[in-house]
């Protein structure tokens, strides 16, 4: 089902009946948290006289040197939101055996379905605090991947609207921004970004929801207070939906975690690895990770709903030519490719198997500052480095 012409999504409001009970936000913390100041673009400017060039100029500080922001106005209704978050919250309530009849195919190196330790550590009598973390990947809704029939009745019985939710996305949020970074890069094609993206040719990027149980104080110890250690994304793009429950924190350059906040109405970007690899590293790739929730929020879940964006399995991991942004910056002098490039369906497999590999270690708390760089997990992957941090 696609959006509609208005640029909004096919939902309506009797959809929504079909669900047992209507899902609720938590409540904002009241915590004094030190929080990350990121800018906020409206997209219904998008189409305004001069309205892509403005919004290029408004994001082009926060591409090079935060990798993290905001959008708003992005044609969905904050009822539409919740209810993917309600399908979410019903899908893990799911008992455990029904969940894993959908596991995701990690042997295919796909990350497509349920995955939770039950997957990643099948079997295991080791008890990890990592084992607070579920998830349900949706791929794109074309022909290369499954039909619903695939997926649980719960996902079946919803199917209309979850398309339309995704392909509302697309349209509205990753082809206007990936404009807007074509124009904040000068480069010739302002649609060179957006084709790489194309939503039917067959691509890894994929919908998610997600959940965070939450811990006991001893738990918590053990794992540093983090669900998550720092990290940067595989793929061009993340977009997180707005989530209360505070918990994702973004490193500065000045080497301090400082606090992503739930903004009403807003969707949470961050740009990820494969589009920094594109645009030769200005495009920042965020070093991010998710702590415990503040006090008064510690006793929550924490759901998720999100979309983890990549280009199309055919097109080159290779630095984007004629832009007069890197050649003013001399990104161009120096430059040293892989001949023939790697595509992008060969890297995603590549860091796939390798995360599938590593599993939690890759994410468990190490013994280092806060900030700084995991050596012991630095590794090479399909002749790219990957790393993490505390």
């Amino acid at each position: 089902m696609a959006p509609d012409a208005s640029g909004g999504s096919a939902y309506s409001s009797s959809s929504a009946s079909k669900s047992s009970r209507p899902y609720s936000q938590t409540p904002e913390t009241t915590a004094n948290l030190e929080w990350a100041e990121l800018v906020n673009l409206k997209l219904s400017k998008f189409d305004q006289p001069g309205g892509k060039e403005e919004l290029a100029q408004q994001l082009k500080y926060a591409v090079h040197n935060v990798g993290f922001f905001y959008v708003s106005d992005f044609g969905l209704s904050q009822e539409e939101v919740d209810f993917q978050f309600k399908i979410g919250q019903e899908f893990f309530e799911l008992p455990m055996e029904e969940k894993v009849k959908y596991a995701a195919d990690h042997k295919n190196h796909s990350y497509n379905g349920y995955n939770g330790p039950a997957v990643f550590e099948g079997g295991s009598q080791i008890d990890n605090p990592r084992h607070n973390i579920e998830s349900y990947n949706i791929p794109k809704f074309t022909p290369d991947f499954p039909p619903k029939e695939s997926h649980p009745t719960l996902i079946q019985n919803h199917w209309e609207m979850i398309e339309s939710f995704a392909r509302t996305i697309h349209t509205n949020v990753i082809e206007r921004l990936l404009v807007i970074f074509a124009l904040v890069l000068e480069l010739e094609d302002e649609d060179f970004f957006k084709k790489q993206h194309a939503y039917e040719p067959k691509g890894e990027g994929h919908m998610r929801y997600m959940l965070y149980r939450a811990r006991d104080a001893k738990i918590n110890e053990a794992a540093k207070d983090l669900y998550s250690t720092g990290h940067t994304d595989l793929g061009s793009l993340t977009l997180l939906f707005r989530q209360p429950v505070a918990g994702l924190q973004v490193l500065g350059n000045d080497g301090k975690y400082r606090w992503v906040k739930a903004v009403p109405g807003t969707i949470t970007v961050n740009i990820a690895d494969t589009l920094s690899l594109i645009s030769g590293h200005y495009l920042k790739s965020s070093i991010h990770r998710v702590a415990i929730p503040p006090p008064d929020q510690r006793h929550l879940d924490r759901y998720g709903v999100l979309f983890f964006i990549r280009p199309n399995n055919q097109e080159p991991v290779a630095v984007v030519k004629n832009s007069r942004l890197l050649e003013r910056n001399g990104v161009y002098e120096n430059l040293e490719e892989r001949q023939p490039p790697l595509t992008v369906g060969e890297w995603v497999v590549a860091r796939q198997k390798h995360i599938f590999k590593e599993g939690y270690k890759l994410s468990t708390s190490g013994e280092g500052k806060d900030g700084s760089e995991r050596a012991e997990l630095e590794a090479e992957v399909a002749g790219v480095k990957v790393k993490y941090w505390e």
